[in-house]
């Protein structure tokens, strides 16, 4: 199923009654989850952007910015884990419940990873459910078999299978996305990947491009890089393809938006960001030396944040 079919399924499905999902905060049912946001936008023709996201401050900051999605980033939730007694010991079960406060913090469409490496025996089809319910909009799966840079890929057939059953646990309204880790293989093996998984009821495919974003930033680099993707366009078309970059400096937003592309992934943006902003306050404050950024009064924190009352009340 490719373009105008993916469009003529939109039509009877994008604006249908939203599900309502588990509150990560007490259990109950909360406002119904606006699925369809990431769809429409996509079918809408415009580049999504979605910065990996992995605490409600980095969602509410998202919002601010005026970005409409999010990706629950595996990276930044494992650096930013740190279990209580209290709670899951199953980290699979704690991955979910940041999802649901992602989903309640902040007007976000929330794209899912579903193969971190916290998943333990779970099947891809369990995994989706689970990511349903906790208000995704958005479920990626993978091509490998397991969790490992290294790991085997399986056949197309398979993914194909695996695809229909997550599509089955999902719906129409949540968009299944389909990584292939191939162009560590070959470029050709990957555009082979794509058209397979689309056809196979896929609604984006996300080549996965590490090798080419290895090299140094260079115009060469860059020409090289940009040569890959021009092979995948050849038969896939732009607004099915996922991009990523870990920071978003692999690839100009404004170059993005005009090949089309349907949804940029920028899945360290925001850790990266806050560590180094982190680090070099720090830095600043101990050697008595002004600070590179103006830091926010505690009053603008607080608005954008959302514990306006909170400080009200503390001071």
């Amino acid at each position: 199923m490719r373009g105008d079919d993916l469009v003529s399924a939109r039509d009877g499905v994008a604006r249908a009654t939203p599900h309502s999902h588990d509150s990560a905060i007490d259990g109950v049912d909360v406002a119904p989850v606006p699925r369809a946001m990431l769809r429409d936008a996509l079918y809408d023709g415009g580049l999504v952007i979605a910065p990996g996201c992995y605490d409600v401050v980095g969602a509410r900051v998202l919002e601010a910015a005026g970005i409409d999605a999010a990706y629950l980033t595996p990276f930044g939730f494992q650096a930013a884990d740190a279990p209580s007694p209290h709670a899951p010991q199953d980290p699979w079960e704690r991955y979910l419940d940041r999802a649901r406060e992602l989903v309640d913090a902040a007007g976000l469409a929330i794209v899912v990873d579903g193969q971190t490496g916290l998943e333990g025996n779970r099947s891809a089809d369990a995994r989706a459910a689970d990511a349903f319910s906790a208000g995704a909009a958005g479920f990626v799966v993978e091509d490998r078999q397991g969790f490992g840079k290294d790991r085997p890929l399986r056949t197309m057939a398979e993914v194909g299978r695996e695809v229909a059953q997550v599509r089955r646990e999902v719906g129409r309204e949540t968009t299944v996305i389909v990584r292939t880790d191939a162009v560590r293989n070959s470029v050709d093996d990957a555009r082979a990947r794509c058209e397979s998984y689309l056809d196979a009821g896929a609604d984006l495919v996300l080549p996965l491009m590490t090798r080419y974003l290895n090299y140094p930033d260079t115009p060469a680099d860059r020409e090289r890089r940009m040569s890959a993707y021009g092979f995948l366009l050849e038969r896939v078309p732009a607004n099915r393809i996922v991009v990523h970059s870990p920071t978003g400096r692999h690839l100009p937003v404004d170059e993005a938006r005009r090949i089309g592309f349907g949804l940029y992934l920028m899945s360290q943006l925001l850790i990266s960001s806050a560590v180094t902003a982190m680090a070099q306050e720090v830095a600043a404050v101990l050697a008595d030396e002004p600070g590179t950024l103006p830091l926010l009064a505690p009053v603008d924190l607080a608005t954008l944040t959302g514990v306006g009352q909170w400080l009200e009340n503390r001071w």
